[in-house]
């Protein structure tokens, strides 16, 4: 039986530009490993999973996914669903399943990310942020109207239920106020909750907006945004930005291997 008790420690939220640490094995799975530590962002949020490697005793085993389970609900006002503590399962590329039969509780590993994949996730984590800020200035009652939303590489999306669609001058309303947000170039924040390290705050000047995921440090790095609108079906709309001259830069990245 799982021990729901056990916790992964989260690396990402203690140095958000850690690429790799050592780390432990604690349990092995059917298609995963289990390690005390990670600097793998697990899916979570909207936004997809980071993928990367483990070097083991063995071999280098990838991993296609990170996943969170378990954890503690946060009883804090505007975390809906949010979850404290938890474990991390880096998820393996079926070519390389054979090579857990060789791994055993306890022995060491390091763990690396795809740093180009992290950061254009982080990249568009920040711009969902200036879309949503934008949306809620246009049509403020969304706030508790707002169903699903995911961010990926290249774009973000949230999906709305509504009574009264998107307009063509909406979208270009929403478009403009999220870029004067960007061309602003305050700093981004991303802040703890007290007592809470993986409870965070995305904050940019008054907009605060409760969020786990990894944010950019300066809105100019994700440049002007392209926001498109599409209908779900009745009563669902979904609003999609782009952001094609976003600066991809992983030189803040680094490697810590000691334990």
């Amino acid at each position: 039986m799982l021990d729901v008790l056990r916790s992964t420690e989260k690396l990402y939220y203690l140095d958000q530009y850690l690429k790799s640490t050592s780390a432990s094995i604690v349990r092995l799975h059917p298609e995963a490993i289990e390690l005390d530590r990670t600097v793998a962002f697990p899916e979570g949020g909207g936004q997809e999973a980071d993928m990367g490697w483990l070097d083991t005793p063995v071999g280098c085993i990838r991993f296609v996914w990170a996943k969170r389970l378990y954890g503690t609900p946060l009883n804090i006002e505007g975390f809906k669903g949010g979850k404290s503590g938890g474990i991390i399962l880096h998820m393996v590329h079926v070519d390389d399943l054979p090579l857990l039969d060789a791994l055993a509780e306890g022995m060491p590993v390091t763990v690396t990310i795809d740093v180009q994949r992290r950061e254009r996730l982080t990249v568009a984590h920040s711009a969902s942020h200036f879309l949503y800020a934008a949306v809620l200035k246009q049509r403020p009652d969304l706030e508790k109207w707002t169903i699903g939303c995911h961010i990926k590489e290249d774009a973000a999306r949230f999906d709305f239920i509504v009574e009264d669609i998107f307009t063509p001058e909406d979208v270009a309303a929403i478009e403009a106020e999220a870029n004067r947000l960007i061309d602003r170039g305050l700093a981004i924040e991303n802040e703890e909750v007290a007592g809470y390290y993986d409870a965070r705050i995305w904050k940019y000047g008054s907009i605060a907006i409760p969020c786990g995921g990894t944010h950019v440090q300066n809105p100019q790095a994700i440049g002007p945004l392209q926001v498109r609108r599409k209908k779900l079906g009745k009563n669902k709309e979904r609003l999609t930005c782009e952001f094609v001259a976003a600066r991809i830069d992983t030189s803040r990245y680094r490697e810590q291997v000691d334990a």
